[in-house]
């Protein structure tokens, strides 16, 4: 047991990333910096102008629903108090009655919230597939115009400098894209 875990030990010393570029020195010659440039996919679609045209629509085309998950709710907690405060007072039939409006309503209500779940998956979708291509080129672009080496996702990194973020530009880069309307605008730019 001992020698395996020390072979498990050795065999994670030996492919892990750090000793792999330790082990290949003449890889970059010893006074070449790596220029790094880090960016949060995530933020830099949702924040882009097509993005949030499309969740300003996607609120406007729920708030019927919305408001009417509220009044559901206002109802179902209404018949909740009065079994509260009349349940023991009530007649089993009465007490059946509300228990029927209750269950109705509740249905409505997860109806209603499943229909807005699939809305919202869907619009999500659709902005991550029209948006993706144009991220790429968006990075790919501001990483040409940055002279960066490598650009990493901001969640794989635990502490960078913010001047290291280019973020802002990519989102820049995709809102000209889709302003343009050119699939291939950000590129030769």
């Amino acid at each position: 047991m001992v020698k395996l875990f020390k072979h498990v030990v050795l065999v994670m010393v030996c492919l892990s990333p750090l000793s792999v570029l330790a082990a290949t020195p003449a890889a970059a010659p010893a006074s070449a910096t790596l220029k790094v440039g880090i960016f949060d996919p995530q933020v830099a679609l949702w924040n882009t102008d097509a993005a949030q045209k499309a969740l300003k629509a996607f609120k406007a085309d729920i708030k019927v629903q919305e408001d009417t998950m509220a009044d559901l709710k206002k109802q179902l907690d209404a018949l909740s108090l009065k079994m509260k405060n009349d349940g023991s007072v009530m007649s089993d039939a009465d007490k059946k009655k509300i228990q029927v409006k209750g269950d109705d309503l509740y249905r409505q209500y997860q109806n209603l919230a499943a229909t807005i779940q699939e809305k919202s998956k869907r619009m999500q979708q659709q902005v991550i597939s029209s948006l993706t291509p144009k991220l790429e080129k968006a990075i790919a672009k501001v990483q040409k115009d940055t002279g960066f080496d490598l650009v990493l996702d901001a969640h794989a990194a635990i502490i960078f400098r913010p001047d290291l973020d280019i973020t802002k530009r990519v989102i820049e880069n995709i809102n000209s894209q889709v302003a343009s309307g050119s699939p291939s605008a950000g590129q030769g730019q």
